[in-house]
């Protein structure tokens, strides 16, 4: 293989997803390895056997990497970053020079990335003015203006899962309360679901769901398929403030499209119904109430793929 070929790879708590391209944007593999959590370094040498291993003597010409926290685009630093402990305050760009050798590199917020891949190849193809949000284990977000990220003066923007929406609600991780990911992230309705496991008259199959500690999104949308009044109620309380949120956001930048990603998203018109009626309430411009809000269409792999085409770019600036 001689061809130009890309790496993205988007690194998570537990994983590292990460799939190759060639000079079209064709995956050529795919695959994941295991993040140590306490050691990028080590994390980037095995991403980088495990890929020499899969190219058969190929060799990638440019590195993207996504990655949740806050990241420097410019410096390629890593700051708060609560899922990789061990990360917080690596130069992550030369990390990956020291794996990959003198390679193009482009490194990113994971949401950022997968908002790029999105407007790319998914659910935000032919348009320049995208807000994403991300409902996995809490809520991530990303803003593109005009074609550009926005990552903000000090790389911290588009935190949207940490709009507050009720000063008096629930806890959330990043220590205020009544952010969206308070509500709509899968660990907040993981606790959701068992306080109301524990109320009289509660679903049987929800207590039971609980009792058995397989609460997941997937498992919680079955159930609210099946008829649960309960399991509704709160995947459309959650919808409901995902509106209030994206509401919000549109009043303030006015974007062509809302992209839902995530797993909590997969639930589909259990939550984005819920939220488009609530966020067209609070819209103020006529046009803007009717806006797209649109479920993601890369699943797992759009920040990889956002990530590879960051790092292509990144090739053109040279």
């Amino acid at each position: 293989m001689n061809e130009r070929l890309v790496l993205g790879a988007d690194v998570g708590g537990t994983s590292v997803k990460f799939v190759v391209v060639d000079a079209d944007g064709m995956s050529i593999v795919d695959g994941s390895i295991r993040t140590d959590v306490a050691d990028a370094g080590s994390t980037f040498a095995l991403l980088a056997a495990e890929v020499a291993s899969l190219l058969n003597g190929g060799t990638v010409t440019a590195v993207g990497l996504a990655c949740a926290g806050i990241v420097d685009p410019v410096a390629g630093t890593l700051g708060r970053a609560p899922n990789l402990p061990g990360w917080e305050g690596s130069d992550l760009r030369t990390l990956l020079g020291a794996a990959f050798g003198p390679v193009a590199c482009a490194v990113a917020n994971d949401v950022n990335a997968a908002l790029v891949g999105e407007r790319h190849l998914g659910a935000g193809r032919q348009c320049r003015d995208l807000v994403m949000y991300a409902l996995g284990t809490g809520v991530g977000g990303g803003i593109m203006i005009e074609g550009r990220l926005v990552v903000g003066a000090r790389h911290g923007a588009a935190e949207l899962g940490h709009v507050v929406l009720d000063r008096g609600g629930p806890p959330c991780s990043c220590g205020n309360n009544g952010c969206l990911e308070a509500y709509a992230g899968a660990v907040a309705l993981a606790a959701e679901a068992k306080r109301l496991s524990g109320l009289p008259g509660a679903d049987p199959d929800l207590v039971a769901l609980c009792a058995r500690n397989e609460v997941t999104p997937h498992v919680l949308a079955q159930l609210a398929e099946a008829g649960s009044a309960q399991v509704i109620a709160m995947f459309h309380e959650a919808g409901r403030r995902l509106g209030q949120a994206v509401g919000g956001v549109v009043n303030t930048l006015d974007p062509e499209r809302i992209i839902i990603g995530g797993g909590v998203a997969q639930a589909g018109d259990l939550i984005l119904g819920p939220c488009r009626v609530e966020a067209a309430r609070i819209i103020l411009g006529e046009r803007s109430k009717s806006i797209p809000i649109v479920p993601a269409e890369l699943g797992p792999r759009a920040a990889a793929v956002g990530a590879a085409v960051l790092a292509t770019e990144e090739v053109v600036a040279r």
